[in-house]
């Protein structure tokens, strides 16, 4: 059945005009932000804490933005597996000169990303510059769907870790000299050690850090934005040498300062839908219920 309404999704969506695609995703934004009370309180949560200075109208106008951008980002995903190549590659703009010199290093590369514009995207695009890409992804898209989604990644060249397996396999992947991306601003990864985030104090994943000094591979902040309708830039930032920083904990706030300056300049295609911050710090006009998980 997962596999049918799959086939479905990715079979209908793909014949679908873009124009009226994007359309479609539009709406079902606008039903988002109506609809998802809890979605649109964490969201507005984190906007409060990132722009303290704007006006509420402003700061509605992000929070309807990201939700907007999160079902463009699905319309963007479900059309992928019946995209030609030469479609694909031709909507893209991007520089992967830093991960050949990474790579070249021959210890692999660790990719930290953000959820921004469509960050699947980017993983397909870089898998088919010839790099053997593998991310660590929980469930996406809901439970009915999660293994067709794997299937579909790895259809189009992306091998899909899940949080709950060993750390052996991405140390395995480094050693093969392969990418590995990694979601630092998701709920996947236990909290690991606090950084400067938007200037507060944000529980911070230790693994791109810990990985880096303990492999020897180096980290290049990146992210994937929608530069148009069916156009997207790929950025991938200077890689980072472990050997320049003194622990895996300067390494981390590195990463850290690089995420922060990337969703600073695209906060309407950010598309996380937790609190980042305790309530406490992060004061809104809406409340989370109390103890519920808020997914991407």
């Amino acid at each position: 059945m997962s596999q049918r309404l799959f086939e479905l999704l990715t079979g209908l969506l793909a014949r679908i005009p873009m124009r009226i695609g994007y359309a479609l995703a539009d709406f079902a934004g606008r039903c988002h932000y109506l609809f998802f009370s809890a979605r649109r309180a964490a969201a507005r949560a984190n906007v409060d804490a990132m722009m303290p200075g704007a006006s509420a109208a402003e700061r509605d106008r992000v929070v309807r933005g990201m939700m907007r951008s999160y079902l463009r980002m699905a319309f963007e995903f479900f059309r992928l597996p019946r995209l030609p190549v030469e479609t694909l590659l031709g909507a893209i703009d991007s520089n992967w000169d830093g991960v050949d010199r990474a790579l070249a290093n021959g210890k692999g590369l660790i990719i930290t990303c953000s959820h921004i514009g469509n960050w699947e995207l980017g993983a397909v695009a870089l898998a088919h510059h010839g790099v053997r890409v593998n991310a660590v992804a929980g469930v996406q898209f809901g439970r009915w769907l999660a293994g067709s989604v794997r299937d579909a990644k790895a259809a189009l060249s992306v091998a899909t870790i899940a949080p709950e397996d060993s750390y052996r396999k991405i140390w395995r992947a480094l050693a093969r000299n392969e990418a590995v991306a990694l979601m630092v601003d998701g709920d996947v990864f236990s909290p690991g050690i606090t950084c400067r985030f938007f200037g507060r104090e944000t529980q911070w994943p230790s693994g791109p850090g810990t990985l880096a000094m303990r492999t020897g591979a180096w980290i290049a902040p990146a992210y994937c934005a929608r530069i148009g309708p069916g156009r997207f830039r790929i950025v991938v930032e200077e890689p980072l040498d472990p050997r320049a920083f003194a622990s895996a904990t300067e390494l981390n706030a590195a990463i850290a300062g690089a995420t922060e300056r990337h969703i600073r300049e695209h906060l309407d295609q950010w598309c996380i839908f937790r609190r980042m911050w305790p309530a406490s710090s992060a004061p809104s006009t809406e409340t989370v219920e109390r103890g519920e998980r808020i997914r991407a």
